[in-house]
């Protein structure tokens, strides 16, 4: 493990929950926002009314669910999920919204006169950087869709 590789250490892997743990809580909670919201009058826990009635993953380029989704559901012989065989290629709509031809995340932040925050390659330093991007794109009147579909063949023969 390199650490300065996304600020992850051997020790922080050992403490952390299994990934098919951690998938099921992510379903538990989707399930949840999708849920219907209580009637009017009832007590409702905070932010029940933030219901989820679309849903779109955003990442930064294929990889993230063509490749590394696809060898940690295999390699926990999980099918791959069906809500994220379709997704939105936050560089190909940068690209093809701001008129550049390639990009990576630190051009775009550039690209977009904004500060990269926290630790290169950390997870969670990406998703905030990525979602100033995906923020300032809606801002300046970007439509995020889904824009890249997998084929689900290619993922279980990579």
């Amino acid at each position: 493990i390199n650490a300065e590789y996304g600020g992850i250490n051997q020790t922080m892997i050992n403490q952390s929950r299994d990934f098919p743990s951690v998938w099921g809580d992510l379903g538990r909670w989707l399930d949840e926002k999708r849920a219907s919201p209580g009637e009017e009058g009832e007590d409702q826990e905070e932010g029940a009314d933030e219901r989820i009635t679309n849903l779109c993953f955003i990442t930064d380029g294929p990889w993230d669910f063509k490749k590394f989704l696809a060898k940690e559901c295999r390699y926990n012989n999980m099918d791959f999920p069906q809500m994220c065989m379709q997704f939105c290629n936050v560089r190909r709509k940068f690209c093809n919204f701001y008129g550049v031809k390639r990009v990576n995340l630190d051009l775009m932040l550039k690209t977009l006169g904004l500060q990269a925050e926290g630790t290169p390659h950390s997870g969670i330093s990406d998703t905030r950087n990525i979602a100033n991007i995906v923020c300032t794109m809606v801002r300046d009147g970007a439509v995020l869709d889904n824009n890249e579909v997998i084929d689900i063949e290619s993922i279980y023969t990579a």
